[in-house]
């Protein structure tokens, strides 16, 4: 049934680089293609830009032995996998222009007998209305002549080639010979189960995977304004409503962030709007913590034009990604009141906002904090929980907001520091019990 030796996988990011890895590691000659030329050039040199070590090995061990090749044009394989990004548009909608570009471009070196795998998070159907409609377009019949699924993506950056590898799979067919048979290829190079649906079931399932974080981390924040408003520490009690059996709050933060969870409810808004009115409220409250936050800080006595060191510009801690990072929406909301900022990072090189703002992005804390009126915490990195007073000597003002909840709060407050935290009572020094 399986019959593959080759496969060309289309996207070379974050999913699509250590999965053609992983793949050509299994025994599979595999062509990596992505139409960023720079980046081309950057692997046929034998450099990936991922920063986790364990992509960084796999990667270069597939490049150095050949069994990986990169390139700008597709090739005839034995099966296609799609592997590009689904942004938003600027009005909240799918930005499905790179799947249907993929599905194109692929379309021109499929033939009967070949399998196609969409992976990219799309909205429902997008597998039917968009790869399959590209086959037909050019005379294959994406039902009797090829095997076509999807079969999403459960990474965790940081984690990837684990996560690719340990995972179960849901593997939707447009028909149950392709489901069957996208099966028995992903269980040959990894260990988790795939269950085989159908195609718009697996799309639904992406979808309802990172809606369920979403909507599950806004009830959490929501709980943590909450707390402030009743002079309630909420991470006591959520350690303790936790200890229901089946009971277990999320915990709350400055937003969300990556390609994922900020973007996949609003494929479901979009198109179903009149029903789902609660993901649009939560997708809303976990965009609006980094308003919450700054007028929290604000309430403290900040002026603008002051000074703000942001900590941290990854959406997450201890990795290098920020796409979609809340400290995005942070820094427009600066910039709106006009205060000044500095983003320290000791992972991120470099970032896009999605509003045009300059992150003023340092890998020095000195610099960050030099002046600064106020230090707002934002990501968890292992550098940030061990903080101390001396280190943020430069400060003008000592005032820490920290979103996550993981400086020792005794310690500064103890060097004269006054400390918020989200879902906490504001402390000043001396008044610490």
């Amino acid at each position: 049934m399986l019959n593959i030796k080759s496969v060309c996988v289309v996207g070379l990011g974050y999913v699509g680089l250590p999965s053609a890895a992983l793949m050509s590691q299994a025994g599979y000659d595999v062509i990596g293609v992505d139409v960023n030329a720079d980046l081309i050039s950057d692997l046929q040199r034998g450099h990936c830009r991922i920063g986790e070590t364990a992509v960084q090995e796999i990667v270069k061990e597939a490049l150095g032995n050949g069994t990986l090749r990169p390139s700008v044009e597709p090739e005839p394989a034995d099966a296609f996998f799609i592997c590009v990004p689904t942004p938003l548009t600027s009005d909240k909608k799918a930005d499905v222009s790179m799947v249907k570009a993929a599905a194109m471009r692929i379309a021109d070196y499929v033939k009967p007998g070949d399998m196609v795998v969409l992976e990219s998070t799309s909205p429902l159907n997008t597998t039917r209305d968009i790869v399959a409609k590209a086959l037909q377009d050019k005379g294959i019949d994406p039902y009797q002549d090829v095997d076509v699924c999807y079969c999403p993506e459960r990474v965790f950056p940081g984690n990837t080639i684990q996560e690719i590898l340990k995972n179960d799979r849901v593997v939707g067919g447009l028909t149950p010979r392709a489901a069957a048979r996208a099966k028995a290829f992903y269980e040959s190079f990894c260990e988790g189960e795939a269950s085989m649906v159908t195609a718009a079931a697996a799309e639904f399932s992406k979808l309802m995977e990172n809606t369920f974080r979403d909507v599950n981390i806004a009830l959490a924040n929501v709980f943590a304004h909450i707390a402030e408003e009743a002079g309630v520490e909420i991470s006591s009690v959520i350690e303790m409503a936790n200890r229901h059996p089946r009971v277990n709050v999320h915990i709350p933060g400055p937003g969300v962030g990556g390609h994922c969870i900020p973007v996949d409810p609003w494929f479901l808004i979009d198109a179903f709007p009149e029903t789902a009115g609660l993901l649009k409220q939560a997708r809303l409250i976990n965009d609006g913590q980094a308003r919450y936050i700054l007028d929290c800080v604000k309430a403290e006595g900040l002026k603008p034009g002051e000074k703000i060191a942001i900590l941290g510009a990854a959406y997450r801690g201890n990795i290098d990604d920020a796409r979609d990072t809340p400290t995005d929406l942070l820094i427009d909301a600066l910039s709106a009141d006009g205060y000044r900022w500095q983003t320290h990072d000791p992972h991120v090189e470099t970032v896009v906002s999605h509003f045009g703002h300059d992150f003023n992005l340092t890998d020095s804390l000195d610099v960050a904090v030099s002046g600064a009126s106020a230090v707002i915490i934002m990501t968890d990195h292992a550098e940030y929980s061990g903080l101390n007073a001396e280190m943020l000597s430069a400060m003008d003002r000592r005032y820490i907001y920290d979103t996550r909840a993981i400086i020792d709060v005794r310690h500064f407050v103890d060097a004269g520091f006054s400390v918020s935290r989200l879902g906490g009572v504001p402390i000043a020094p001396l008044a610490l019990l």
